[in-house]
């Protein structure tokens, strides 16, 4: 080899080692900065289903085939739409038109937002964002993922939507009533939604739906006979027969699979590339199609009224076996690449796993205790208050003084008649805790019974069935179990009615096979207002014992008699409060410490008499307001808040609290300046993030030395011989 030949070989070489490094560093760098800053979406191996007839919504374990945690979220006999993802959980019902997002870390309601009733609402996620869609009233709403609280300007088309959808790229479609498809993209920098493009569709209309897809969307003008896609990268158009009645499109799907059914004519209509299938599924057996899914190639569709599902491949032929269900009507959810059947007020549904293997779980447990979202969080020890930016040494309103932690709760010595701890079967079972931060208010009050409302706070260990709540005083006693952490006792008190006087509290927490030690304190039932009290009027004077002198002769009558009149005094009735747990707080708003609060007050509570005011319940801030008030502030901290409205009586006497909502604070919101957009997100961990982002940088670096030092040798070894 000649001179010129090894020093272009060489140079080669160094080359080849120059771009491996280059791509390890850059995958160095990648890698590090990735690991210390994004958070990674991990599935947690549980999905969320709906139980209508209940309100509520149950996790289940597919790998143990049983539910695990149900929620309490809307009344009896709803129609929950659950939409699950990202790690978010959102909550429609159809019924009420309520919306609530969960916080999967505590189970607790983050935030709640009133929509249209029925079938004109709709969420999409898209992108860790949330989009609310009013199809009656022609809008798309961005809005905060924890509180819910718009974010922006809501996007408006002017008219009536059809229908909305956002593709796995974030990109938000809406086609109106008049057949106008919009693209949509939310910008942060503006807050507000930018319009990327516009087009008429000839034939779509008010029964048009969107099928999203990773990128673009489907369009299925069926009334008009229209199928038409846009922004997949294949876009084209193809017409079918027109089809009347409503159309049930599939949530997502693959843009080259595409399905919808026609409930009204027993058909459904498969988009198969730019092919167009009309499939009679009545003559499978499926005379009235549900709303249909693509899971691995196959095509899933619910038959209303059958009581099973059938499977169809790519040609509309049969693609599997039937899966029966039983009575009612099947529902298809996705999650964790898998799809599940599930029949509402069924004790099982099923799980398909990739495959297309079928297998039962349970979905129902009447024993599984029920949680509620609204209840009070634990309480923790407050975070120092945060400094103001443009004034540091203003302090924020409605703060209390510092409070020092407190220890962890005493254990009191067993009392009599105290529930103590039982043996299991297999041996003497782990007590559970003490249950802690026990509160009592006056919920009402009468001349022989007292109801209490009591909450706490539940210990940490697993496996809690429920409470005992007990109450004592001057020898009278009541008790009751409870599933929650708060409920309200009705006592027999008597005297200690009218007198007042302490009542103990115990509170203790139970598993299947023992009792904890009770959490223990004492509340004083104020006295009444004095009993009414009854005037009489003195007594006649007395007579003396002269005999009177004899009657006239004359026929003049007698003198009326005299009468005495006794004056009864009624004492005032007592001091009236509007009605407890009624919803007062609508809605919240706002960044940094503070939350503006947006409140509609029932006519009770709007003309009371008395006073009211606004608490943050776990950590104590207060905001006098007006009972009729429909708006206020309010201090909080990171984590979760639980917010009341609270009325006292006119006297003092008692008062009572409206529904509790929870506002939670992330510890990565951006700080905003008052009167500013300018937001600044904290550094959360920065140091080991930087530490994390160079360590990964330089450990590429390291192994591209290591990989270009070996080339370099072969290469070496090769010219060689």
């Amino acid at each position: 080899m000649t001179m010129s030949a090894r020093t272009t070989s060489r140079r080669q070489s160094a080359s080849i080692g120059a771009a491996v490094l280059g791509v390890l560093l850059l995958a160095g760098a990648a890698l590090g900065t990735g690991i210390a800053r994004t958070a990674v979406a991990v599935s947690d191996g549980l999905t969320w289903l709906g139980d209508d007839q209940r309100g509520e919504v149950v996790q289940v374990n597919p790998a143990s085939g049983r539910p695990e945690t149900r929620l309490a979220v809307a009344g009896g006999d709803a129609r929950l739409d659950i939409i699950q993802r990202d790690g978010m959980l959102v909550v429609l019902d159809r019924r009420t038109g309520q919306i609530t997002v969960i916080d999967l870390a505590t189970l607790l309601a983050s935030g709640r937002r009133q929509a249209p009733a029925g079938a004109a609402s709709k969420v999409l996620l898209a992108e860790g964002r949330l989009f609310i869609v009013d199809r009656a009233g022609g809008t798309i709403a961005h809005v905060d993922p924890v509180t819910l609280a718009d974010v922006g300007e809501p996007w408006a088309a002017g008219g009536p939507l059809a229908d909305a959808a956002a593709d796995e790229d974030g990109l938000l479609w809406a086609v109106d009533a008049g057949g106008v498809l919009h693209s949509l993209e939310w910008s942060d920098a503006q807050t507000r939604f930018v319009e990327r493009g516009s087009r008429a569709v000839p034939g779509a209309g008010p029964r048009t739906v969107l099928v999203p897809h990773r990128k673009g969307v489907t369009l299925l003008g069926l009334e008009g006979g229209v199928v038409l896609q846009d922004g997949t990268g294949s876009d084209h158009r193809a017409t079918t027969a027109p089809q009347a009645g409503d159309v049930l499109a599939a949530q997502t799907s693959p843009h080259d699979l595409v399905p919808a059914a026609v409930p009204a004519s027993g058909i459904v209509v498969i988009l198969v590339g730019d092919r167009v299938l009309t499939v009679d599924v009545g003559a499978l057996g499926c005379p009235r199609p549900g709303q249909p899914a693509v899971f691995h190639d196959r095509v899933y569709v619910p038959c209303l009224g059958s009581g099973k599902v059938i499977v169809l491949n790519r040609d509309g032929q049969r693609g599997g076996d039937d899966v029966h269900t039983g009575a009612g009507d099947p529902r298809l959810v996705f999650d964790d690449d898998r799809l599940f059947i599930q029949t509402p007020g069924a004790e099982t549904g099923v799980v398909v796993d990739p495959d297309g293997d079928t297998r039962a779980v349970r979905v129902r447990d009447p024993e599984l205790p029920v949680t509620d979202p609204e209840r009070d969080p634990p309480p923790t020890v407050p975070s120092p208050p945060k400094p103001d930016p443009d004034e540091p040494t203003r302090t924020r309103p409605n703060q209390p003084p510092p409070r020092q932690p407190s220890g962890p709760p005493s254990v009191d010595a067993p009392r009599p008649g105290s529930p103590t701890t039982t043996p299991s079967v297999s041996g003497v079972a782990a007590a559970p805790g003490q249950p802690a931060g026990i509160t009592v208010s006056l919920a009402n009050r009468t001349d022989t019974q007292v109801t209490l409302r009591i909450g706490w706070s539940a210990p940490a260990e697993d496996g809690i069935a429920g409470y005992t709540i007990t109450a004592t005083a001057a020898g009278d006693s009541a008790t009751k179990q409870s599933a929650g952490t708060s409920d309200e006792l009705t006592l027999d008190c008597k005297a200690l009615c009218a007198a007042g006087g302490p009542i103990e509290i115990q509170v203790a927490a139970y598993t299947g096979s023992a009792v904890g030690t009770p959490g223990v304190t004492t509340w004083n039932l104020p006295a009444r207002s004095a009993p009414p009290t009854t005037t009489a009027a003195p007594p006649p004077r007395p007579t003396t014992t002269t005999p009177p002198p004899p009657p006239p002769t004359t026929t003049q009558p007698p003198p009326p008699p005299t009468t005495t009149t006794t004056t009864t005094t009624q004492a005032p009735p007592p001091a009236s409060v509007p009605t407890a747990g009624a919803t007062v707080i609508t809605g919240v708003s706002g960044v940094n410490y503070q939350r503006t609060l947006a409140m509609a007050p029932p006519a009770d509570w709007a003309n009371h008499d008395g006073t009211c005011e606004v608490v943050n319940r776990t950590y104590g801030y207060t905001t006098p307001i007006a009972c009729s008030a429909t708006s206020a502030v309010i201090s909080i901290e990171e984590g979760s808040n639980s917010i009341v409205v609270r009325a006292h009586a006119r006297d003092g006497s008692r008062s009572v609290d409206s529904a509790a909502r929870a506002v939670f604070k992330r510890i990565d919101e951006p700080t905003c300046r008052p009167g500013t957009r300018i937001c600044e997100r904290p550094r959360v961990a920065s140091a080991p993030a930087e530490e994390t982002a160079g360590t990964g940088v330089m450990v590429a670096a390291g192994i591209g030395l290591l990989i270009t030092s070996a080339l370099l040798r072969v290469r070496r070894r090769g010219e060689h011989g």
